[in-house]
């Protein structure tokens, strides 16, 4: 005997909708932890996705034996690399956390250099807390422990090599229940690929030469813990305008109030010289290559990334804000406001 159901088809399709939605909230919380995973491996595999496809397609390699070797490259060359880097980032702000009496110290050169009261001992004393706290959220694996990294990159690569190997059946299943018509997903997927070179690609070939640029400087103009200088203007030259002389520039200061004038302006007309110029060479040539962000997105998106995802809000941010600003162009062209037409002027035959 079929039980009658109290429930309309159009009640039935809406609690239907509400109970995948209400389930999918529930997963991505429980998963709120790893979510950095989840993002890395979709950059990761955007990044890598014209390799993939060319050694697959064209040189007819086997799916999983390519993802595997794109797994195994992307580690030693991208993951790995930058692991390196953040751990030795990660352990001199943790040093400088417990011994800002240093920063003290070169606060006070400053201060008797430049004859005004820069910040006093119990806000330097402050930021100085802070840092672990803003540490924290910035490498928040690194942080908490071994152990995460590791669940991080298995969970990241996991989900990479389902990406590639099923790439075709997954874009197909995506395309089919996003609410966008075909031009629209094709102009978000364009989006996410420039967003993605640009970001990655691009920013990290221009941090990379300038962090290398001014810890080689600071090293020879002898201002202390050049390397350290040198990782701070790797991460500092993904915003733009400011970028790197937010170091370069205290450092030539440091000399100055330090008794070494020759070696602080040496430094200065070096970084305003030499790595400004490079910097703006590397973003034109970039810019044509690779696509160009504007400055005001990423640093709106490196102010909103950044809280929320980590070092990976250095792309997501962005990358967020170029959607918003593309789904309102979207909304502009597949909904016209309704003009409602002017009336013609007529002609009154009679007052001919």
């Amino acid at each position: 005997m079929a039980h009658k159901n109290i429930y309309t088809k159009k009640q039935r399709q809406t609690l239907l909708i509400a109970s995948i939605l209400l389930l999918l909230f529930f997963i991505l919380f429980g998963l709120r932890d790893y979510l950095s995973a989840l993002f890395g491996s979709v950059i990761l595999y955007v990044l890598f996705l014209p390799m993939y496809r060319y050694l697959v397609e064209v040189k007819k390699w086997k799916p999983s034996l390519t993802s595997i070797l794109i797994i195994v490259l992307s580690f030693v060359v991208i993951v790995l690399p930058f692991l390196f880097l953040s751990v030795l980032l990660t352990d001199k702000i943790l040093y400088y956390t417990s011994h800002y009496q240093e920063i003290l110290v070169w606060v006070k050169k400053m201060e008797e250099f430049s004859g005004f009261s820069l910040k006093d001992k119990e806000t330097i004393t402050s930021i100085a807390s802070n840092l672990g706290s803003f540490l924290s959220n910035l490498f928040p694996q690194l942080v908490t422990g071994a152990l995460d990294v590791f669940i991080i990159l298995g969970l990241l690569y996991f989900v990479m090599y389902y990406l590639q190997v099923y790439n075709r059946s997954l874009n197909e299943h995506v395309y089919k229940y996003l609410p966008f018509a075909s031009p629209t997903i094709k102009a978000l997927t364009e989006e996410l690929k420039a967003s993605v070179n640009a970001n990655v690609l691009g920013l990290g070939i221009i941090s990379l030469v300038q962090a290398t640029l001014v810890g080689i400087s600071f090293w020879i103009f002898g201002v202390p813990d050049a390397i350290f200088w040198g990782l701070i203007s790797f991460f500092a030259a993904f915003i733009p305008v400011l970028g790197t002389p937010l170091v370069w520039v205290p450092g030539g200061i440091y000399l100055i109030s330090n008794n070494e004038t020759g070696k602080g302006v040496g430094l200065l007309i070096v970084g305003a010289v030499v790595i400004m110029n490079i910097d703006n060479i590397l973003r034109l040539y970039i810019a044509k290559k690779m696509g160009d962000t504007h400055p005001l997105i990423t640093i709106l998106g490196v102010i909103l990334g950044l809280p929320l995802f980590g070092i990976l809000g250095l792309v997501i941010g962005p990358l967020m804000i170029s959607y918003l600003i593309l789904l309102i162009k979207v909304y502009e062209q597949e909904y016209p406001r309704l003009h409602v037409p002017e009336p013609t002027a007529q002609t009154d035959d009679s007052d001919e």
